[in-house]
């Protein structure tokens, strides 16, 4: 509702010359009063509202009846938060001087704020009656109508309006919209009728007239206007729609569908309205079970149109996925996405995920670079770019994507998403031989999700093959294969650090059990299961293990010593 605001503390002296609306003072009574009004003025512009305050109460205890007086009582007891004060003092301004709009706007404003709407609804029909800017104070009651759903008043509003304004579309369209709200057809007919001869080469009436007698079960005569619209105007947006419900209200599926195609691969059609009509054809095409290559087809055709948006190339895909067509099908589709709309970040993602399944890390790098460009701040490309880099065996390139992502990474970061970045550092730092930043990473990526599992069993086991802080190595170890309790690489790590801490009869529990869980196929593992079997007094198993590990080419400077001298030998 458009009501103006009220700044209590920067009001207009409404008066300055000490002239009193109320019953004339003694000329004594009126000079002090005038004093003391004009000097609560003063004090109130300088900013000394309580100094003001008191000398406003002064003045009413003088002149009781002084409506500028009272008014600007009632704005400091609005500040203070007293409703009941400022209403009265409100109030009271108002009926001591009827004929001050500015007073009669704000009382009807602040029983509008305060809920009391058949207060305000008083207020503004009485100065209806009264103001030289009757049409202003006509909207303010038409819109405290609506409010209250007084439909009848509002078009008592709408034609006063229209007597002071003359016949307007605005006000002509808000009746008609009244009526059909009221149930009125025959007064609704006769608006829409007057608009459709008033605006004859505008077809929006004419199709409206027709969707009210479609609406009344007229469909004949709406049929007779729709035909006749688009035979002038052969794409007439709303024309075909009415068409198509009037094709579906006359249950003739099929021809509804060929008014849908139609429509759809109308070029004046807008992206939203084109997308919600194609969903409509894909949900009638479901329903009767038909072959998706028409669906396709019509597809094709649309997205060599112009277009305003992705959306049709979103809704492609999905399409596509639904019907679980192949990764390239689906490729194809959003690679028209992010052409359309560079910035659809969970486009780029879906496309980066299928490079990464056919470890395509160069087109990942790519797609990750662009995404980069038009969305800086989201993380999580910089992620899969840096990856895609470690993957490639690029780790400069790698790292230093890594770092730029440090400027976004903050509370708000996927606690799992920033600890990965800072685990993957800390693996390419310990490739180069860097051990301190490598450190200084994982403990980083921990701060953000202690329980990253991947970074755990890395530092653990990178520590361990320093043989330093092996207590702190076993505790971080310990709590990956209580996370995962059949992960033969966590379990080998964690039996690793109990042998080198000579808990030998506990790292053969653990060693076996990554053994049974898959770690016989790595060989490095079958090393660590020999060394760690012949610490435990069983040569026979010892041997067997380092063999096999020698067979499967494990990268040992020791193995084959081992196996000639029968005794585990450290690195």
């Amino acid at each position: 509702m458009k009501f103006i605001r009220i700044f209590i503390l920067c009001l207009v002296c409404l008066s300055t010359s000490g002239l009193s609306f109320g019953d004339e003072l003694p000329k004594a009574a009126q000079r002090r009063f005038d004093y003391f009004y004009l000097e609560a003025v003063r004090m109130r512009n300088l900013g000394k509202y309580a100094d003001a305050y008191e000398l406003y109460k002064h003045a009413l205890l003088i002149n009781p009846d002084a409506p500028e007086a009272l008014f600007d009582m009632a704005s400091f007891c609005n500040y203070l938060g007293s409703k009941e004060e400022t209403q009265h003092y409100y109030e009271k301004a108002a009926e001591l001087a009827p004929q001050n709009s500015w007073y009669q706007q704000v009382l009807g404003n602040f029983y509008y704020r305060n809920n009391q709407i058949d207060k305000a609804i008083a207020v503004y029909e009485k100065m209806a009656e009264n103001s030289q800017e009757k049409s202003e104070i006509l909207y303010e009651l038409l819109s405290l109508y609506t409010q209250k759903q007084d439909y009848e008043k509002c078009i008592w509003a709408l034609n006063k309006l229209e007597s002071l304004d003359g016949k307007s579309e605005q006000i002509s369209m808000e009746k008609y919209r009244i009526f059909l709200k009221l149930e009125d057809k025959d007064r609704a007919f006769k608006e829409i009728e007057a608009l459709a001869d008033e605006y004859p080469n505008d077809y929006r009436y004419k199709v409206m007239l027709g969707d009210l007698y479609l609406d009344n079960n007229q469909p004949q005569r709406a049929l007779g206007i729709y035909q006749g619209v688009l035979e002038v105007e052969p794409q007439n947006v709303l024309a075909q729609l009415s068409m198509v419900s009037y094709l579906e209200k006359q249950n003739e599926k099929e021809e509804a569908t060929q008014a849908l195609e139609s429509l759809v691969l109308n070029p004046s059609l807008d992206d939203a309205t084109r997308t919600s009509v194609m969903r409509k054809i894909i949900y009638n095409s479901e329903e009767a079970k038909e072959d998706s290559t028409h669906i396709l087809n019509l597809f094709g055709q649309i997205l060599e149109m112009p277009q305003g948006s992705a959306d049709m190339a979103m809704l492609c895909t999905q399409y596509k996925v639904m019907k679980k067509m192949s990764k390239e099908e689906i490729t194809t589709s959003l690679r028209q996405v992010v052409k359309l709309d560079p910035s659809n970040a969970g486009a780029r993602l879906q496309l980066m995920q299928y490079a990464f399944e056919r470890e395509d890390f160069n087109d990942a790098i790519q797609l990750c670079q662009e995404a980069i460009e038009y969305t800086p701040e989201v993380v999580a490309f910089y992620y899969y770019q840096g990856l895609s880099y470690f993957q490639s065996d690029r780790n400069d390139e790698a790292l230093e994507v890594f770092k730029r992502s440090m400027q976004y990474i903050n509370s708000e970061t996927d606690a799992e998403l920033a600890s990965n970045i800072y685990g993957a550092m800390g693996d390419i730092y310990h490739e180069k031989k860097m051990n301190k930043e490598a450190y200084e990473s994982y403990d980083s990526a921990l701060v953000f999700k202690p329980d990253n599992v991947l970074v755990l069993n890395n530092y653990a086991y990178y520590l361990a093959l320093e043989k330093k802080d092996l207590e702190k190595a076993e505790a971080m170890s310990f709590r990956t294969i209580k996370a995962d309790p059949k992960s033969y690489n966590e379990l080998d790590t964690y039996a690793w650090i109990l042998f080198l801490e000579k808990k030998y009869t506990e790292a053969r529990i653990y060693i076996e059990q990554s053994l049974k869980n898959g770690g016989e196929s790595h060989s490095g593992i079958v090393e660590h299961a020999g060394d760690i079997f012949f610490v435990n007094g069983d040569l026979n198993k010892a041997m067997k293990y380092w063999q096999k590990a020698d067979e499967m080419g494990a990268d040992s400077k020791t193995l084959k010593k081992k196996i000639k001298q029968k005794k585990y030998i450290e690195e």
